[in-house]
C-alpha cells in the first residue's frame, strides 16, 4: 500500500513537472529578420537542397544551370527564377519538381532579389 502511494505521488510530480517546461522557440525565417540575405549562406543552401540535382553543370534540365552566382543572377534578373518557385494564379509552383519550396525559402529568395541580388 505504501509503495503504491509513493509511486502515485512520484507519477503526479513527473506529470506536473512536464507541463511547466518552457516551449521550444520556433525557427524564425531569416527573410523576416532585418539582416541582409547572403547569396552564399542563405541562397546557396536553398539551391543545394532543391535545385542542383536537376540544374547543375552535368545535368542541366531545360538548359538551365544554377551552379554559380552569375548563372543564378541571370535567371533571377529575367524573373524566371522567382516565377518558377512561387505559386501563380493558384497554380502550384513549377519548381522544384515533385514539391515546393517552403514559405520561408520563397520569402528569402524574394528578399534577395528585391535587394538587387548581391553576391555576398
Amino acid at each position: 500500500m505504501r509503495l503504491s502511494i509513493s509511486f502515485n505521488l512520484l507519477l503526479i510530480c513527473c506529470l506536473f513537472s512536464c507541463t511547466n517546461q518552457h516551449p521550444v522557440e520556433p525557427n524564425i525565417c531569416i527573410a523576416n529578420q532585418s539582416k541582409e540575405i547572403s547569396f552564399k549562406t542563405d541562397i546557396v543552401p536553398i539551391l543545394q537542397k532543391n535545385c542542383w540535382s536537376c540544374h547543375n553543370a552535368t545535368n542541366h534540365s531545360g538548359g538551365l544551370v544554377l551552379g554559380n552566382y552569375q548563372q543564378v543572377f541571370d535567371d533571377a534578373q529575367s524573373g524566371e527564377f522567382y516565377d518558377a518557385v512561387i505559386s501563380l494564379n493558384g497554380n502550384p509552383p513549377r519548381m522544384p519538381k515533385g514539391g515546393a519550396l517552403s514559405e520561408c525559402e520563397t520569402a528569402t529568395i524574394k528578399k534577395w532579389i528585391d535587394n538587387k541580388m548581391p553576391d555576398n
